[in-house]
């Protein structure tokens, strides 16, 4: 398996999140991605040679705040890259490793998979940076 590739991180306001972690913390927006129809935004920072990637949340068009479902804020998972995502995921499996997502094509032209260690942490295997367009404060 290659390297260790990001950290994910749910916070509750993004542009609150990148003043902190890129105004303060002197962290490079790399961009972001908007997925389920814009209601959940993706945004991957540097610092040095680390990646983080910062999720957001919002409500869905037409559905009241009070009955959206609250994300879990702060740590979601440990990312490791692979070249290979599928043998990596075969190897891990076939040693009895309890995967969530087996491997698939995502968005942002990336092949992924979701496991647990043995203390039920969500790891992913991925296969690259997503293609991403440049960060935009708010919900554009």
């Amino acid at each position: 398996m290659g390297d260790l590739d990001h950290v994910a991180l749910t916070v509750a306001d993004m542009d609150r999140a990148l003043d902190f972690y890129a105004g303060l913390l002197g962290c490079e927006v790399l961009g972001q991605l908007l997925l389920d129809d814009g209601t959940f935004k993706l945004v991957y920072l540097r610092k040095g040679r680390a990646l983080i990637e910062l999720f957001a949340h919002r409500t869905p068009p037409g559905r009241a705040p009070e009955t959206a479902p609250a994300p879990t804020l702060g740590f979601q998972h440990l990312a490791f890259h692979t070249d290979d995502v599928d043998a990596a995921a075969a190897s891990l499996a076939s040693a009895g490793v309890p995967f969530t997502v087996t491997p698939k094509d995502a968005a942002g032209n990336v092949r992924l998979a979701f496991f647990r260690d043995p203390d039920g942490n969500l790891l992913e295997l991925v296969s690259n940076l997503p293609e991403m367009e440049p960060y935009r404060p708010g919900w554009s």
